[in-house]
Parts: C-alpha cells; sequence; structure tokens
C-alpha cells in the first residue's frame, strides 16, 4: 500500500504527469487580423442591408484554411470576403443617396 502511495504522490508531483491529468483546453479561436477585418465589414455591409451572398462563406473559408494551417489560402480568402464586403458597404452607401435616379419617370 505504501509503494502504491508513493508512486501515486510522484506521479502527481511530476510535471508531465500533471499534464496529463489536467482538464483540457479549449481549442484556440481561429482568426486572424484579415478575417477580423473582413468579418467586421461584412457586418457593415449587413447593417446597410447589402450583404453579397458569398462575403460569409468566404470568411468561413478563410477560418477553416487557417485552422487547416494554410495560411496563404486564408489570406487569399479572407482578402476576397474583405473586398467584397467593402464593395457592398460602397454600394449600400451610394444607394441610399441615390435611391431616387432608380425610379423611373413617367
Amino acid at each position: 500500500m505504501k509503494k502504491v502511495l508513493s508512486l501515486l504522490s510522484l506521479l502527481l508531483l511530476t510535471p508531465s504527469a500533471s499534464l496529463l491529468l489536467a482538464e483540457p483546453t479549449a481549442a484556440p479561436a481561429v482568426s486572424s487580423p484579415l478575417i477580423d477585418q473582413a468579418e467586421a465589414a461584412r457586418k457593415e455591409a449587413d447593417a446597410l442591408g447589402y450583404e453579397w451572398r458569398d462575403t460569409g462563406a468566404l470568411i468561413q473559408s478563410a477560418k477553416d484554411a487557417l485552422q487547416k494551417g494554410q495560411q496563404a489560402e486564408s489570406d487569399k480568402l479572407a482578402s476576397q470576403a474583405l473586398f467584397q464586403a467593402r464593395a457592398a458597404t460602397a454600394q449600400g452607401q451610394y444607394m441610399a443617396k441615390n435611391w431616387k435616379m432608380m425610379i423611373p419617370k413617367n
């Protein structure tokens, strides 16, 4: 019994053993500054009611690529999403100012 207790105490005091007994930590958030910028721009376009169809999917694909360790692919996809979101915001702002021009005159 003493041998079991001494082995158990040795196991608990060993740094590597304490790592085995520790609770698993949550996976790190998958994001990058470029993805964060694209997401913020997407939300801005959405607030105007002009979010484009593929922007959210591009952001998700960028996150997936980053999680797989494909930094270059992630940056490419996030850049495309950022471009789309900024273009959608510009479209929304233009339409807010010029919607009257779109109405046909009799």
